[in-house]
């Protein structure tokens, strides 16, 4: 997921297996989808999580309620209103997504009774967020104080969106340009919302602070919010990646995942570990370390194709590119946002280029999309489709498959490891 605006844009897939409902990152609604149930030999792939700088995160159905979920990666998030230590609530099944910016968590999922102490527009009334996806959905809603715990790290006093607020009566037209829906249920975003840990410090950054129109940031006209407009952000405003709040272990991150083997497996245990070469078990020992551009591409070279806009996307759930001889599912399956070729297809010479020209020679599999979702299986390693469906071109996004036997540094913006000065990528 890549955030429209100052730093590109936020990519989204939703399958819904058998009858597949595809818009960009999200989970799957159910209305008059068929069901698949998960093979019961499946394999389940670990690594052990340890450290007190580690998170457990996963790969499985998704939240009750949400559809069917394939390569979402969910991690656990505790919230408080900041400053409480009464009102704090656990939140499971949160998107890890490092393609956008901040926790952005569903007002339907969160207890009524916490109190979030709004954030406010320079004109007094409540600073509202836009976040604009591929397909023409959209998350909106106000900004609020929390503190947030991701295993024993705590961010205080951190901006965080609460999407399909009802005390929100409407949004921005602006915020929704293509007429899609709004992410305001678990069944809509299949999660209960959206962790962005992504290479940026805020979502908007520095865009925002003297430009009302920017896109990200509004502000209610009247006490009951009937209507928005655009409003400027102070970067202590902003949507902000809680790791660079934490005391420690703030520079970056890193996300470990288990190879899959081929088709799939029900389920995939990984560690988030906080920190870049700040502790025993965050230490890059051998790989290419590939910065990116101020918003966040990489290149790929794919055959004679070269992709400037490339980028590594764990909120994505597949492969997404361009090729003129792998075969889309058919329109009848409702799989046509995917590849169906014949038989898996192997690329085994394909190299990403940082902008500091270093590079990394990696290869994957396209494998059939209708075989792969009629398994039943969560995690499908070969899963991927046509980057071009909504619109886009010159860009390879690598999504959650990319992650599967990887362990993935990602240096954040203006802060230092031994790696470098983020924004950066090692693996």
């Amino acid at each position: 997921m890549k955030a429209l605006g100052f730093q590109g844009w936020m990519r989204r897939v939703m399958p819904v297996v058998l009858t597949v409902l595809v818009a960009a990152c999200g989970g799957g609604g159910g209305g008059g989808g068929g069901s698949t149930s998960v093979n019961s030999t499946a394999t389940v792939s670990s690594i052990a999580v340890a450290g007190a700088n580690a998170l457990a995160v996963t790969v499985d159905a998704g939240p009750a309620g949400s559809g069917n979920n394939v390569n979402r990666l969910y991690t656990t998030v505790t919230v408080c209103p900041a400053g409480s230590t009464t009102q704090c609530q656990t939140i499971d099944h949160v998107l890890l997504d490092t393609g956008s910016t901040g926790l952005r968590l569903l007002a339907s999922v969160l207890n009524s009774s916490a109190a979030y102490t709004p954030m406010l527009a320079s004109g007094g009334m409540p600073l509202l967020n836009c976040a604009q996806f591929v397909d023409g959905s959209y998350a909106w809603g106000p900004v609020a104080s929390a503190d947030v715990t991701l295993g024993s790290k705590t961010a205080s006093a951190v901006p965080v969106q609460i999407m399909g607020s009802p005390a929100i009566l409407t949004s921005a037209d602006s915020c929704n340009p293509g007429g899609g829906g709004e992410l305001s249920t678990v069944s809509a975003l299949g999660a209960k919302g959206i962790l962005g840990l992504g290479l940026f410090q805020r979502d908007c950054g520095a865009g925002c602070v003297s430009n009302a129109g920017n896109g990200y940031y509004y502000t209610c006209t009247d006490a009951n919010c009937t209507a928005s407009v655009g409003a400027t952000a102070p970067l202590t405003s902003q949507l902000t990646n809680p790791v660079v709040r934490f005391a420690t272990d703030n520079n970056g991150f890193v996300i470990t995942l288990p190879s899959v083997s081929s088709p799939g497996a029900a389920s995939v245990n990984g560690a988030l570990v906080f920190g870049v070469n700040t502790q025993s078990n965050n230490q890059f020992t051998a790989g290419s370390v590939l910065t990116t551009s101020s918003v966040g591409y990489i290149t790929t070279h794919l055959g004679s194709q070269t992709l400037r806009s490339s980028f590594i996307d764990s909120g994505s759930n597949g492969l997404f590119f361009d090729s003129s001889t792998l075969v889309t599912c058919s329109v009848a399956s409702g799989l046509d946002s995917f590849y169906c070729p014949a038989s898996s297809q192997s690329y085994a010479s394909v190299t990403l280029t940082g902008a500091n020209a270093a590079s990394a020679n990696v290869s994957f599999v396209v494998g059939n999309a209708q075989t792969l979702l009629n398994t039943g299986y969560n995690a499908l390693p070969t899963l991927a489709g046509p980057y071009s469906l909504f619109g886009y071109s010159g860009s390879f996004d690598w999504g959650l498959p990319f992650f599967y036997g990887r362990s993935v540094f990602f240096g954040i913006d203006q802060m230092s490891s031994s790696l470098g000065t983020g924004p950066l990528m090692a693996f």
